[in-house]
């Protein structure tokens, strides 16, 4: 998979298919704010609309980087991945699921992961070679070797989101139209890239945190929401006993 394509699943931005038409799209139903520019339900507008995309992105990550949320992706109506991250994605705790129906999953604590299967398979592996057991907590890093490693650079993208890498990564990112998602206004953002293109619904009051996207990769579809912001669920260590020796 190209670098492109990671970026592009890895921090949830592209995430299934949307035709976006003049001042409406397929997520949002097309109203726009109230009289003189006034925002529902007293939250200030936080100016977005009239900003580079590279500020608007600047923000975007800054709120992520200081909140607390649940995000969820599904790709083809499966969920492929459904992450809690606590403060800026320091402290997370989610299930990844692999195309084959194979599911992990992780917790992490500062610079420390551990990953357990949901069921048994050859893919991750002790130190002894073995496949790791369910209920088993394998310590992983991104420079683990093989799928160990593989995981946890998936871990730290789904935990740490950061928008500026779209820009890094040479999508061609545009600002779309206004609209609303659950009835907060929102800000549509396009990024494409070859057969690459999602569009990112970004909250026009309050903080810039993302509410929702939509993408396709050729034919496949996908969807990340963001939910539940400010809701810290606690995350623990796993328990010693269950914890296996790391790979190196």
């Amino acid at each position: 998979m190209s670098r492109g394509r990671q970026a592009f699943y890895a921090f949830g931005i592209g995430l299934a298919a949307v035709a976006m038409t003049a001042g409406c799209s397929s997520s949002g139903d097309g109203s726009g704010g109230g009289p003189n520019g006034t925002k529902p339900n007293g939250i200030e507008p936080n100016g977005i609309e009239g900003q580079s995309v590279d500020r608007i992105f600047a923000r975007v990550d800054k709120a992520l980087d200081a909140a607390s949320v649940h995000t969820v992706q599904v790709s083809d109506g499966h969920r492929v991945s459904d992450v809690h991250a606590l403060h800026g994605g320091d402290d997370c705790s989610g299930l990844l699921t692999g195309d084959q129906g194979f599911a992990w999953r992780f917790t992490t604590l500062g610079e420390r992961t551990w990953i357990t299967p949901q069921q048994r398979s050859a893919k991750l592996a002790d130190r002894t070679g073995a496949p790791v057991e369910p209920g088993r907590y394998l310590p992983v890093e991104v420079d683990s070797p093989g799928f160990a490693g593989k995981l946890a650079q998936h871990t730290k993208a789904a935990c740490h989101l950061r928008f500026s890498v779209l820009k890094q990564q040479h999508f061609t990112v545009t600002k779309g139209s206004e609209t609303r998602v659950k009835g907060r206004p929102v800000l549509a953002v396009k990024a494409e890239q070859g057969g690459l293109e999602s569009t990112t619904y970004l909250a026009t009051t309050g903080e810039p945190v993302p509410l929702r996207a939509v993408g396709r990769d050729g034919k496949h579809l996908f969807i990340t929401t963001w939910a539940d912001y400010g809701v810290s669920p606690r995350i623990d260590k796993p328990p010693k006993a269950k914890i296996l020796p790391p790979l190196s």
